[in-house]
């Protein structure tokens, strides 16, 4: 009975040996997020549509300053037009008012558009860079950092990727 229970212990063991030594896979992570905000191409992404918010703000700031005196004047007439005319003013500057409106979100809808095209461009970049490094250096399996709970910081290959990616990528073309 001793003997069967030390031969399946032995092969318990031994399985578990001949596991570990098979385990031996190559593991790095990497931070997307870095790669993006910290890229030539990625900081020139940010900054193109940083400015093509602020001038879009401009414009609405401007229009909203137009719009704001329309109405003051609009209202200081309530006395003074008939209530037909006045009904008509208002019924204007509710159109005015709406259509601005859907000028605001038709530019934030297109500025959102622009970063995701950007950044899903500037991605399909990265992958490549990223494949030819897990070749070149053996490594098995590259993993986000955002879903990595503890780690070695030796296993991260963010920089090795960045110092890559700007070197062969300057700039994405955006609309």
């Amino acid at each position: 009975m001793k003997t069967k229970f030390i031969k399946i212990f032995i092969f318990f063991f031994l399985l578990q040996f001949h596991n570990i030594l098979y385990a031996q896979e190559k593991i790095a992570y990497i931070d997307i997020d870095k790669l993006l905000n910290e890229s030539i191409a990625g900081k020139l992404i940010t900054k193109k549509i940083e400015n093509k918010y602020k001038e879009d703000l401009e414009i609405f700031k401007k229009t909203e300053t137009e719009l704001m005196k329309e109405e003051k004047e609009i209202i200081s007439q309530k006395n003074i037009l008939s209530s037909e005319e006045f009904n008509k003013k208002v019924l204007e500057f509710k159109k005015k008012l709406n259509n601005f409106k859907d000028q605001k979100n038709a530019s934030r809808n297109k500025i959102n558009e622009i970063k995701s095209k950007s950044t899903t461009i500037l991605i399909k970049n990265i992958n490549p860079l990223i494949e030819e490094y897990a070749k070149q250096n053996l490594i098995d399996i590259i993993l986000p950092k955002d879903n990595i709970l503890i780690a070695r910081s030796d296993l991260e290959i963010t920089d090795i990727i960045l110092k890559l990616l700007n070197e062969k990528i300057k700039e994405i073309k955006i609309d």
